[in-house]
This record gives structure tokens, sequence and C-alpha cells, in this order.
């Protein structure tokens, strides 16, 4: 029998066959079982992300680049845009990023004489979540119509470090007559960590006793510009809150009951040692990049809310890391000269009068009616009457 006929009757045998027939029809059905799951995936993203795009899912936040051309993180110019929170959209704003890059309803003009208010601060200014007419700088606004404008730079994340860059950037672009830099719980020892990228910090020197002012510089990755215009991404990572739910583990893991100010409660020397280090920088630095007379800067500090509410919660939170460092900053403040308001008692006033409460359950930012409260302080304080009087 020849070669071929051998290998001919080996290939035939059906007891070798069957096996290799089975595994082949065994993987034919595994790929094509893979494939229909997987097709079937993709076309339900597709339809997820077709569905979520004709839905007021939260815009694209992008920020732009920062270096040394473009020293402020701010947002892409004259664009609208969308916030919400919440799987089924419970809440929904509309804005408007302007000329500049920031969220506000008008546009700023360079250096055009008026007289501008400028007011800073992070997120509680930025208030993406507060329609611009209930903002403490659309309400500042009417108040000031027909004296001069009112400027807000806002930016999610700022602190005192920011604030201070951000104070020159103003000063050089704008030339205010005043400003407001509105201060938050985690304004202090966030001033040392490099929360978000863009914001300038405070790093220690070489001494360890001093810091100096630096700019971290951002340029966006090709994964993050294509996330930014999936709106599967941004409405589970901004609108429901993914990123939020990623720190849940920790925030349980310290319990509830650790947080006062929208920071931790714990005070730790040498975490009191290092904010305070910060504050000292900050006030150092800025009536020289603010090129403003210290009579012409005041300085609005947070309560701490919620706890203000109860007279329980409020015993709890005296001596927690935010009411030390609010006090120690109110105090450097005044001794610097600065004009500063409150808003612990002044929250606090109008709760006891009508049970307004200044925040979400879900969120700390002032709502509306925390925003209306701010702007009726800055409204009264000596900064907001001497610029009207100056008008006159």
């Amino acid at each position: 029998m020849s070669n071929d006929q051998t290998i001919m009757q080996r290939d035939d045998n059906p007891h070798r066959l069957g096996p290799m027939i089975n595994r082949g029809r065994r993987w034919n059905s595994a790929v094509f079982a893979l494939l229909t799951v997987s097709l079937s995936i993709a076309l339900a993203i597709v339809v997820i992300e077709i569905v979520l795009r004709f839905l007021p899912v939260t815009s694209s936040m992008e920020r732009m680049p920062v270096d040394e051309n473009h020293p402020i993180l701010r947002f892409p110019l004259n664009r609208d845009f969308v916030y919400s929170t919440g799987w089924n959209f419970q809440f929904v704003n509309y804005g408007r990023f302007n000329n500049y890059g920031f969220v506000n309803n008008q546009d700023y003009a360079r250096r055009d004489g008026e007289k501008a208010l400028a007011i800073i601060g992070d997120s509680y200014v930025e208030a993406l979540q507060v329609p611009y007419d209930q903002t403490i700088q659309g309400r500042l606004a009417k108040y000031y119509e027909g004296t001069g404008k009112v400027y807000s730079f806002g930016m999610s994340g700022a602190q005192l470090a920011q604030y201070l860059a951000m104070s020159e950037y103003v000063r050089n672009e704008f030339q205010p007559r005043g400003m407001v830099i509105v201060i938050i719980g985690n304004d202090f020892d966030e001033s040392l960590i490099k929360v978000r990228p863009g914001l300038h910090v405070f790093e220690k020197n070489p001494d360890g006793h001093s810091v100096r002012l630096v700019r971290w510089d951002y340029h966006p990755g090709a994964v993050e510009k294509i996330l930014r215009h999936s709106a599967t991404a941004r409405y589970l990572w901004n609108t429901v809150g993914i990123r939020e739910i990623t720190r849940l583990p920790q925030r349980l893991a310290r319990g509830e009951g650790s947080y006062v100010g929208n920071t931790q409660r714990e005070a730790p020397e040498e975490r009191l040692q290092d904010s305070r280090m910060a504050v000292e920088a900050f006030f150092s630095g800025l009536r020289h990049r603010a090129g403003l007379d210290t009579s012409r800067i005041l300085f609005v500090v947070d309560g701490m809310r919620p706890h203000i509410y109860s007279e329980a919660d409020f015993e709890r939170a005296k001596g927690s890391y935010f009411d030390l460092m609010r006090q120690y900053f109110m105090s450097a403040a005044v001794q610097w000269g600065y004009e500063v308001i409150d808003m612990q008692p002044i929250f606090l006033s109008r709760h006891r009068k009508d049970g307004s409460r200044f925040e979400r359950a879900t969120d700390a930012h002032w709502t509306g009616v925390g925003h209306q409260v701010v702007a009726e302080a800055i409204a009264s304080s000596n900064l907001f009457q001497r610029l009207c009087r100056c008008a006159q």
C-alpha cells in the first residue's frame, strides 16, 4: 500500500475525524457566540449613546491647556453648557462659558475702564449648579448696574494658591476696582496638594518652613479627548456621579461624621502647620499680585454647613479642622488689614428665621438661596458701598 493510501486511510478514520469535527464545531459555536455578544453590546452602547445625546446629559466640561502662554485654567470660549445630576436628571441647569472661558452670561472687556468688581473662587463661584441670575455674580450685577460690571472667576478645585495666581491674572487683564475672594473649607491644605492638573499649588521649599507658588501645566491626553465627546461617559461620570461613588469607600471608612465643611474633620498638628503656612504665603503675596490696596479686597468665609442647623451637630463641629482654620484665616486677614464677612452667623440667623438651608442634601454647594444670602452680605460690605459711592 502506498504512503498516500495510508495517509488517506488514516484521515478517513471515523474514530479520528469525529472528535476533530466536534472540536471544530464547538470552536465555531464559541466564536459565533462571542461575536454575537460583542455585537449586541456594541449595538446597545451605540443605541444608549444616541438616546443620551437627546437628553440633558452634563456637557463636556473640557478645560483649555495651561502652560507658560496660557497660565490660568479656563473653559473653552463662547459655549453653552448643560449641567445635570442624578440618573433621572432630577436637577438640570443651563449656562454659558463666556468670551474669556468663565461661567458667566456676560462677556468681559479687557481694561475697558469700567469700575469692575471681580469675584474669585472655586466651584462655589463657578456655580454650575445654579442659574446665572441666582448666583452671587448675577445678583450683584443687578445691584451694580449703572455703576460697573461684576466679573466672576470660578474654577472647580481652586484653592488659596490658585486664588493668588488668579488675582494676578485678573489685575493684568481687567484692572478691577475691587476683589471678592470666597473661602471654602478645603481651600487650606489642598493648596499644597495637586488635586487637578492646570491649577497652581504651593510647593514646600527645601527648608520645609516656607512655600513657593508653582503652576501645574496641563495638556489633555488622547483618551480624555475621546471620552469628552461620549455622552455615555459623561452621563456615568458626571450626571450619575460615578466619580463621587469611587470616593464612597474612603468616606465610609472614616465615618459620615468625619467631615465638616466638606473636608476631613481631623486636625492633626502637621496638617494645621501646613495649612497655616499656606495662609501666610497667600497673604504675603496677595497685595502685590492683586495690585490693590487691602481696603479694596473682601473675603467671604463659608460657615460649617450643614452642622449649623443643629445645636448638637454644631457642638460636634467645634474644634474640627475647618473650625480651627476658618478662625485662623479670618484672624490673619484682619491683621493684614482686609475686610472679612463670616457667613456662619449670617447663615445661622437666616435659618433660625425661616428654616432656610443653603445646600441640597446631595450637594454641599450653595443653592440659589445660599447665593442670595451671600450676595446680600457682599452688597452690605464696606467695599461694595465704597465702589457704589465712588461711581456717583
